[in-house]
């Protein structure tokens, strides 16, 4: 079982220039909304998980970038 999940959120696809990452730590939360974008801006999102084991974090692979645009 994960111990929660991480979002990455940057402005290209190989997210060299990453604006944003969070980790949530609820299992149980089915979404997060990021803050401090730009408008109409196109986004590149992904995620993975990850589990706590003592003081270490294992984490998952990443998923496939999905792209979004602000409002």
């Amino acid at each position: 079982k994960a111990s929660g999940y991480q979002i990455q959120c940057a402005t290209d696809k190989r997210f060299k220039k990453n604006l944003k990452a969070v980790k949530i730590g609820k299992r149980s939360k089915t979404s997060y909304k990021v803050k401090k974008l730009l408008p109409k801006k196109k986004y590149y999102v992904r995620i993975r998980a990850y589990k706590k084991v003592g003081k270490t974090y294992i984490y998952g692979s990443w998923s496939k970038a999905k792209k979004v645009k602000t409002k």
